[in-house]
Formats: structure tokens, C-alpha cells, sequence
């Protein structure tokens, strides 16, 4: 899946994320790990959520199965658990190279994913509308991380697709 609009989307997604980590490993420690009054209680915490969710989304796209799928995130969300934000930085990385290199796999970026959820039953979904949901997803908890950034009194780091671009 080479030059496509969906693999651009996850260049910017990576760009984006990787951006948020490099501000943050500018700022002091108690900034990453602070309890404020949010929809996460830490920043550590969205940041593990954003990649304990961008797991879930690459094991779905793979075909594995809910309960395998379960397994792997609880797996390497423990793993993940308690990083600093240089070893998260680490566990970024490696999944941006999974990605890449199932992206690079891909032949039709159009092509259906079928889902088997416990809830929600069997689904079709577009392989790029998945990757472009990832993309979303993230961009809602690097807005999470911004405001969060703000009651602790720092500055975010622009991250908006338009800044990609340039």
C-alpha cells in the first residue's frame, strides 16, 4: 500500500504522536504522570490507552480473532504500564513498524475486513476507513493531552494535519 491517502494518514498519525512525546520529553518528569482533573487521570494514561487502542485496530485489521486480538493489548499494555516516557517512546516505535510493515503488505487499501464482536456481531469494514479511524483517534487524545498539558500549566505542541503538511 504504497503512496495512498490512507498511508499518509498514518505517516501523520506517527508524525503527530511522535511530536507529542518530544515536547513532553522536554518538560519536567511530574508533567507525564501528574493526576489532574480530566477524562484520564494522567497523561501516561491516554498515552497508554492511544497505543493499547492503536493495537486493537492493527490486530483487527490483521484478522485476529476478539479474544486473541484481547489478549495481545492486555499482553503489551502490561508490558507498557508504569514507562517512562522514553520507554513509551520505545513501545511507539516498534507499533508504527508493525503497521508499516503490514501496510506495506497490502495490495488494495479498499479492500473489507470482516470482525467477529462478542457485542456488535460480524462487521465489514473498508481497510482505509480503519487506518483513518486510527488516525482520528488519536488526533481526539493528543487534544486529551493538550488540555491536559494546560491545567498543569504548559504549552501543547501543534499537531494539526496542516502542520504535517508543511
Amino acid at each position: 500500500m504504497q503512496n495512498n491517502r490512507a498511508k499518509k494518514m498514518y505517516d501523520y498519525h506517527v508524525w503527530a504522536n511522535q511530536q507529542v512525546i518530544q515536547h513532553l520529553k522536554q518538560l519536567p518528569d511530574r508533567v507525564y504522570n501528574e493526576t489532574v482533573k480530566s477524562v484520564f487521570s494522567s497523561i501516561s494514561d491516554v498515552l497508554i490507552h492511544l497505543y493499547a487502542t492503536d493495537i486493537t485496530w492493527l490486530e483487527t485489521m490483521k484478522g485476529s480473532s476478539f479474544h486473541d486480538t484481547v489478549r495481545e493489548v492486555e499482553r503489551r499494555k502490561s508490558e507498557a504500564s508504569g514507562a517512562s516516557v522514553d520507554e513509551l517512546e520505545v513501545f511507539y516505535d516498534a507499533l508504527s513498524k508493525e503497521f508499516y510493515s503490514f501496510l506495506a503488505e497490502q495490495q488494495d487499501p479498499e479492500r473489507i475486513i470482516i470482525t467477529e464482536h462478542p457485542q456488535y456481531g460480524r462487521s465489514e469494514f473498508i481497510l482505509a476507513d480503519l487506518i483513518h479511524h486510527v488516525v482520528n483517534h488519536g488526533t481526539y487524545h493528543r487534544g486529551n493531552v493538550t488540555a491536559m498539558l494546560r491545567q498543569q500549566g504548559e504549552r501543547g505542541v501543534p499537531t494539526d494535519y496542516v502542520f504535517f503538511l508543511y
